[in-house]
């Protein structure tokens, strides 16, 4: 209200900042319905994705999902590389004691989890609220680099589920070779 008079403004984001935008007065009851029916609309569409993944998880059938490009992929195949080989030099408890999830974050985190959730048979249900998928970096390489689109869906068939819960594409672990093994 301003000097007795009431003005109505439409509050919105666009990236970081929020802007106003002034409504006459002969439209706010048409826009307030136009965003009742909006939330309706978003409330159905979220019940509706909902139920999808719980029907995708009850018949075992993957969701789609979004490659991940932004994944610095020199860094993780050398993550990887690392624990392949540590895995097999280090006892179990050595091999534990120094990849404590707790210290990691990001990429190679959601890696090790899948990792120590694979080399102790452990199954976990999928569970992540995104559908981005980070992908290995064979599949990275013929899908983003050679535009081989197909690709994806093939890999998915063969991913281990200890990786895919996690959200990454891996279809085999890496192995260390000749590395002398201490268990």
């Amino acid at each position: 209200m301003i000097k007795g008079k009431e003005y109505h403004y439409l509050q919105y984001r666009e990236g970081k900042h929020v802007k106003s935008r002034y409504i006459k007065s002969d439209d706010v009851s048409k826009l307030q319905l136009e965003l009742e029916t909006r939330k309706d609309l978003e409330k159905q569409a979220q019940e509706i994705e909902n139920r999808l993944t719980m029907y995708a998880k009850l018949l075992g059938i993957h969701r789609s999902y979004r490659p991940v490009k932004d994944v610095d992929y020199e860094k993780y195949t050398l993550f990887m590389s690392t624990v392949a080989h540590d895995h097999k030099s280090m006892s179990q408890e050595e091999f534990l004691k120094k990849y404590d999830i707790t210290k990691y974050r990001g990429i190679n985190k959601r890696y090790l989890a899948g990792y120590l959730d694979y080399i102790c048979d452990i199954e976990r249900p999928i569970t992540r609220k995104t559908n981005d998928l980070v992908l290995d970096p064979y599949t990275y390489l013929m899908y983003f680099k050679y535009d081989q689109k197909d690709v994806l869906n093939e890999e998915l068939q063969r991913a281990i589920p200890a990786f895919l819960c996690r959200g990454l594409l891996i279809t085999n672990v890496q192995e260390a070779v000749n590395v002398p093994s201490n268990k």
